[in-house]
């Protein structure tokens, strides 16, 4: 195995991936069917952060123009709550903005998995055929754990919160935490649970597309076989700084359904967005690694 890396620890196999030119996919190198793979928790999140402190001058170059689109969707917004409603409007925001991250994102994948000063990584604001068919992808891996997700909550919800139901009912809350938490709670461990260790393994697909490579749903669960409750558990542990900033600030539809002034919406409405960013960039550079440690990047992509 010390043969297929490179000195910075990198493998140098590939999983069928399908070079930029649309040309046949690699086949994995012969003898390389060892063991399975396992990625670490603890290495996942915190190399991910290490990449995102170590890099942050990129990071900052690649997100100022997302921001600029933010800037100009968060004042559509505004004025198109009065109209269209604060609901509407808070989701038309946020998808404009989320969108307009794309880029941002694929080229994150690729600075992480080949290098910040290689070339052919491309780390550079662009919205190219890789970014379309990352966005493509992403839409239906979204939409397949929005749908699962209701899914779990309308069967499992009732289960879990019978107890909790009890235990208000009981005198058991003294201090109404569970009355006022219990059923959010119940909702985002059923999701964040059962949904991420459905859904998790199939996401191996989007770094693969970043790179310009192609990757099937079922290549990518056979590749993380073994691994889905690690990969949900580091997100998890990553996820914790950007996910307290987002428990900070409102959401874009409930900053818009207030009477603040438009300025102080405005605001509002970016520092909303912002924590969101920085989740899916956490994010990125978890799934990048485990594309990395899982399945290995062509040696024809390495610096």
């Amino acid at each position: 195995m010390a043969s297929e890396r490179k000195a910075d620890g990198r493998r140098a196999s590939g999983f069928r991936l399908r070079p930029p030119d649309g040309g046949p996919a690699a086949a994995p190198p012969a003898g390389d069917e060892g063991p399975a793979a396992r990625v670490g928790v603890l290495e996942l999140a915190g190399r991910s952060w290490t990449i995102l402190l170590r890099h942050a001058d990129i990071f900052i170059m690649l997100m100022w123009r997302p921001f600029a689109v933010s800037v100009a969707a968060a004042y559509g917004a505004i004025e198109l709550s009065p109209y269209a409603g604060p609901g509407l409007a808070g989701l038309l925001f946020t998808i404009v903005s989320m969108i307009a991250v794309v880029p941002v994102i694929t080229a994150w994948h690729r600075m992480v998995l080949m290098g910040a000063d290689n070339p052919s990584a491309r780390v550079v604001y662009r919205l190219g055929r890789a970014e379309w068919a990352y966005l493509k992808a992403a839409a239906v891996l979204y939409g397949l754990g929005y749908v699962t997700g209701l899914a779990v909550t309308a069967i499992y919800g009732p289960l879990l919160g019978g107890p909790i139901l009890w235990l208000v009912q009981a005198g058991y809350d003294p201090w109404g935490l569970l009355a006022a938490w219990g059923a959010p709670a119940v909702n985002w461990l059923c999701i964040a649970v059962i949904l991420g260790f459905l859904v998790a393994r199939f996401f191996l697909v989007l770094p693969a597309l970043a790179i310009g490579g192609a990757m099937s749903f079922a290549e990518s669960a056979a590749a993380t076989r073994g691994n889905g409750a690690r990969l949900v558990c580091a997100f998890i542990l990553a996820s914790l700084p950007a996910a307290a900033l987002t428990a900070v600030f409102d959401l874009p539809a409930a900053v818009l359904a207030t009477e603040r002034a438009g300025d102080q919406k405005f605001l509002d409405l970016i520092l909303a967005i912002l924590p969101r960013i920085l989740l899916y960039t956490v994010a990125v550079g978890i799934l990048s690694l485990a594309y990395e440690r899982l399945v290995g990047v062509p040696r024809r992509m390495m610096r």
